[in-house]
């Protein structure tokens, strides 16, 4: 996803100039992502300010039995219990509590607290370990897979975790596509999902349609859920309808089951969202007494970064991402504050400029979704990338970021094994872009403006997220770039819900500037929902699913075709260097179409109290600000106390 010449190096005069200007922190911070990229050790190199971040590895979890039951021990010092930890939610509330329902970051991330799966990712190392699961085995066939879960589960209602919760999970809720298909997108081989039954009350098989590579990563991305709280809503009158809106956004807390380490105790929409720990988790500390230490974990709604940014400085909240802009600023107060600063390095996510290249008709309405003259602007290769051959990255670094950050081109991080080092940035260039245009028959007219070859002006709307300062920022500066090749781009910040509506729903939009959490970077399948063209979050084409979930595809593109065909051989190949060499053609087709016009990318930085103890964020833990052992995270008492009640 990034990559400029050096791969994580910034080399405009521009940049440059402003790292001048904030002088030795900024140099540090900017060698110390430029020495993670290029592996450059060089004793020359200063010591940077914010060392990237890299713990010593903890070891592995220990299995130990209390009381006729086993449980996973804790791997951090012992820490005391009590005491509530506030993060900051920044412009939107959850959307849903159901783990299966969502589909935005928010709503995941606290819904990720509740409901535990099988497997899970270690931070340290992307290995993947047993969770709800004791043990694990493949066959010989490749195709058929052994959990067996731990003795004693339960969920939080008392009632024992069983397989038959896991065979429902896999063969209703996932292959049966309620809630987020996306689930299902990334389970399923060639469209077929695997078979899963219970073989006892502890242990399930799964059998894939073929040999599923990212199948051991995929049954820790599934969260299991209580068949008897979830499976009456189903097979009741509009279970689909119902189940999606279950557990939404109007919960009634005591109605919630769980298996993670914190339960729903109170929601207040635009003020705060309250998590209590849940006492059935099935992890202990050495003492063998039951985690989580916190007694809870609190969201505060803010209304925009800035506020954010305030309320952490106010020590009204514990811990928050930090802009790489406001970095400089904090980096002074971090002794009056009592918080630290973390480098998590580059962010897995990424930002992109897309045009909606949908070319159906809606079948409401019966006319197209997109304007037919701005569709074959949309469509036109020539098009997108004149605008990925204007836009000036390096500036968007260095004024946004202030230096902290990394001009992007492609979608796979440089963290990840599967990068593509072969595709290179480029500098921005008017000459060049407007020879691709000249190409598709666009030329500009005596006034300047920029006309197709039928003489239609050149004029669409840009839209993005409201709330922020980062994406407005970008674009702005993302119109001024297309205003050098003539182009006329009508800039809307959109509230979140209404932008989710017309991108994913709708699709009553011309261009936007978008952004994604990032995926696993140890398994390129993970994005199969993103890029196969009928992933649920295809959204430079977005392809509406049938009454029963299914998004059929008549009309894709012969690289979207082969793109469709790489995920699935990339799915299905267990040899690394065969799914290394289809993942790089995967990246060289985005390069070459630009589906997504990629951004830039930010440094990914951490302020968190010196009170959060056992806090070890590892570069890989980005997505849940470096809190992947929330259990074992506690607090340090009477120092920092931020919480209100």
């Amino acid at each position: 996803m990034r990559t400029a010449r050096n791969p994580l190096l910034l080399t405009s005069l521009t940049a440059l100039m402003l790292l001048v200007i904030f002088t030795s922190f900024l140099t540090a911070c900017t060698n110390s992502a430029s020495t993670t990229a290029s592996g450059n050790n060089s004793a020359e190199k200063k010591k940077p300010a914010l060392p990237v971040a890299n713990p010593e590895y903890p070891g592995d979890y220990k299995v130990v039995e209390f009381d006729g039951k086993k449980f996973l021990q804790g791997r951090f010092p012992q820490g005391e219990f009590g005491g509530s930890l506030v993060r900051s939610l920044v412009g939107a509330d959850p959307k849903t509590f159901n783990a299966w329902a969502a589909s935005d970051t928010t709503s995941s991330g606290i819904a990720g607290l509740m409901f535990a799966s099988l497997m899970v990712t270690d931070m340290y190392n992307g290995e993947v370990k047993p969770y709800l699961a004791e043990a694990f085995s493949v066959d010989e066939d490749g195709v058929t897979y052994t959990t067996t879960l731990r003795e004693g589960l339960t969920w939080s209602d008392g009632k024992p975790i069983t397989s038959a919760d896991i065979e429902f999970t896999w063969n209703t809720i996932v292959a049966g596509g309620y809630g987020n298909s996306s689930l299902r997108d990334v389970t399923a081989v060639d469209g077929v999902p695997p078979r899963v039954t219970s073989v006892d009350e502890r242990t399930n098989k799964y059998v894939t349609a073929k040999k599923f590579a990212p199948f051991m990563r995929v049954l820790g991305a599934i969260p299991i859920a209580p068949k008897h709280v979830v499976e009456p809503i189903i097979k009741g009158k509009d279970g689909r309808k119902r189940f999606q809106g279950f557990w939404g956004a109007n919960i009634d807390p005591e109605t919630l089951v769980v298996s993670g380490p914190f339960i729903l105790e109170r929601f207040i929409p635009s003020q705060r969202v309250e998590l209590k720990r849940n006492d059935s988790f099935f992890m202990v500390d050495t003492r063998g007494k039951r985690l989580p230490y916190l007694d809870k974990l609190v969201y505060v709604f803010v209304p925009d970064v800035q506020a954010n940014l305030l309320k952490f400085k106010g020590k009204e909240i514990d811990i928050t991402q930090v802009r790489s802009r406001d970095t400089f600023e904090l980096m002074k107060e971090r002794e009056s504050g009592n918080f630290s600063l973390h480098n998590l390095g580059q962010s897995l996510g990424s930002v992109f400029l897309m045009f909606n290249m949908n070319r159906r008709v809606d079948p409401k309405t019966k006319k197209p979704y997109v304007n037919p003259v701005k569709s074959a602007w949309f469509n036109d290769v020539n098009f997108r990338q004149a605008v990925n051959h204007i836009l000036n990255r390096d500036a968007m670094v260095a004024n946004y970021f202030k230096g902290l950050g990394y001009p992007a081109f492609t979608t796979i991080s440089p963290v990840s094994p599967f990068f593509n080092n072969q595709l290179k940035g480029f500098e921005p260039g008017v000459d060049y872009a407007m020879e691709l245009l000249k190409k598709s028959g666009f030329k500009k007219d005596e006034t300047g403006r920029l006309v197709d070859k039928d003489g239609h002006e050149v004029e669409f709307d840009l839209v993005t997220m409201a709330g922020g300062t980062f994406l407005p920022t970008i674009g702005n500066m993302a119109i001024e770039d297309m205003k050098k090749l003539g182009m006329k781009v009508n800039f809307q910040e959109l509230n979140f819900n209404i932008l989710m509506d017309k991108v994913h729903t709708s699709c009553d939009w011309d261009a936007g500037i978008y952004a994604l959490s990032g995926g696993d970077p140890f398994e390129p399948n993970d994005g199969a929902n993103v890029y196969r063209s009928n992933g649920r979050l295809h959204l430079f084409d977005q392809r509406q699913p049938d009454e029963g979930g299914e998004i059929v595809v008549e009309d894709a593109r012969e690289w979207e075709k082969r793109i469709d065909s790489i995920f699935s051989e990339g799915a299905t190949t267990l040899d690394k260097n065969k799914r290394k060499e289809l993942y790089d053609e995967f990246q060289k087709i985005l390069y070459e179409q630009a589906p997504f016009v990629y951004l830039c990318d930010a440094m990914n930085i951490i302020g968190a109290r010196n009170t959060i103890k056992n806090y070890q964020p590892t570069q890989l833990s980005q997505l849940v600000l470096g809190l992947h052992n929330i259990e074992e995270i506690w607090l340090e008492k009477n120092k920092g106390k931020t919480d209100e009640k």
